[in-house]
């Protein structure tokens, strides 16, 4: 039994640090590399949101993504988001799977992030989602980034990243969005060596009982 007390010992620390210690990602803010101020394009006008500018991408790692974030200026106006798969990686990406929606009145101090806290979303590495803001009014000042140069691009944590406006990627520009998410989602690997060591620790000890309990082992 002694022998077995480090493989126990590692396997209980290797749950611990995985369960308990998830790596807390930065808030992510999607930023072209072709524009890396922003500006704000136009005042007193709703520049296509009535009809949804959001954004397409796609994680490099699993991700549980728990908010998300609209930069804008609003003067008590209905403002929406849906998440959903995305349909395609480019053209018309509209359609796919509901996952997240939240829509609410909202009046800002200027231009600032607006926020929807959300039920823990997990976001799988390789799948293209879509994110997508409409508001019921005009905005006091609509900011976006120039993506010409960039379209799509990528950035830290994620790829295929490429601004919409009603479903198509074809509009150059890219709101100011932001994700909230955790990016200690344990892999499938990962999994799999913690099974692989419980079944190892199961077998050894039963070896150890039966070799115990055997009147022929002396």
């Amino acid at each position: 039994m002694a022998a077995l007390k480090p493989l126990v010992a590692k396997i209980s620390c290797a749950t611990a640090l995985m369960l308990a210690s998830p790596a807390l990602a930065a808030p992510t803010i999607f930023v072209p590399p072709s524009d890396v101020s922003g500006k704000v394009y136009s005042t007193n006008n709703e520049d296509g949101y009535q009809t949804g500018r959001g954004v397409v991408f796609a994680p490099t790692r699993d991700y549980l993504l728990t908010s998300v974030a609209l930069y804008h200026d609003l003067t008590n106006i209905l403002l929406s988001y849906n998440l959903r798969t995305a349909s395609a990686t480019s053209g018309y990406v509209g359609g796919g799977t509901l996952l997240a929606s939240g829509s609410r009145t909202v009046s800002t101090n200027g231009l600032e992030f607006i926020s929807f806290a959300m039920t823990p979303t997990l976001l799988v590495a390789g799948t293209y989602y879509h994110l997508d803001f409409t508001i019921n009014g005009a905005g006091n000042q609509n900011f976006f980034y120039d993506q010409r140069g960039a379209q799509p691009y990528s950035q830290a944590g994620f790829t295929g990243i490429d601004g919409t406006m009603s479903r198509e990627t074809s509009n150059y520009v890219l709101s100011r969005i932001q994700l909230n998410a955790v990016s200690g989602v344990p892999e499938p690997a990962t999994w799999t060596m913690l099974m692989l060591g419980f079944v190892g620790a199961g077998v050894a000890m039963r070896r150890r009982k039966a070799t115990n309990t055997n009147p022929l082992a002396a």
